[in-house]
């Protein structure tokens, strides 16, 4: 019992050192306009769906709040725009489970939130990996329903920072 107590507590100490601490101005990098397509599980045919879409990335005035305007160039009314906040270790109503700075300025930040997904609307877990490189960015979410260890790539944002 000792040792699965000490095991236990060792994964989770290893889990809180695996995510640096994050604040709003460590995704600054990722700011400005980004263009590319989304690709997405039509969990209806099982078939991947792939659509124009761009993402407008900005930090509210007081650098607290990071801005994500999503664009579908042919689905105008899909359109839409979240502000997210840094609270302890939550991006939004995420757990930041990892992130990680590169040293060209970009990173790579891994989030997760128990939710619902799929056409019946089953418990899962949501996990989402933002990854920014030196001139592409992209978002990925992972769907592990409930009772399963199988995560399934629900959708996909391959993007290219904008010329200006």
């Amino acid at each position: 019992m000792k040792n699965i107590l000490f095991a236990t507590a060792f994964f989770l100490l290893c889990l809180s050192v695996k995510a640096q601490s994050l604040q709003v101005k460590d995704l600054s990098n990722s700011v400005g306009s980004w263009e590319g397509k989304l690709t997405y599980l039509d969990y209806s045919t099982g078939k991947p769906y792939t659509m124009s879409a761009n993402i407008k990335i900005s930090l509210t005035k007081n650098k607290n709040g990071y801005i994500m305007g999503y664009e579908y160039p042919n689905e105008p009314q899909a359109n839409s725009k979240d502000t997210t906040y840094i609270v302890n270790k939550l991006f939004g109503k995420d757990k930041i489970v990892e992130f990680k700075k590169t040293v060209d300025g970009g990173y790579s930040l891994v989030t997760e939130i128990a939710g619902e997904d799929g056409n019946d609307n089953k418990k899962a877990i949501l996990r989402h990996t933002y990854l920014l490189k030196n001139k592409t960015f992209s978002i990925v979410k992972d769907v592990k329903f409930e009772g399963t260890d199988k995560w399934i790539k629900r959708n996909e944002y391959l993007l290219n920072r904008a010329e200006n």
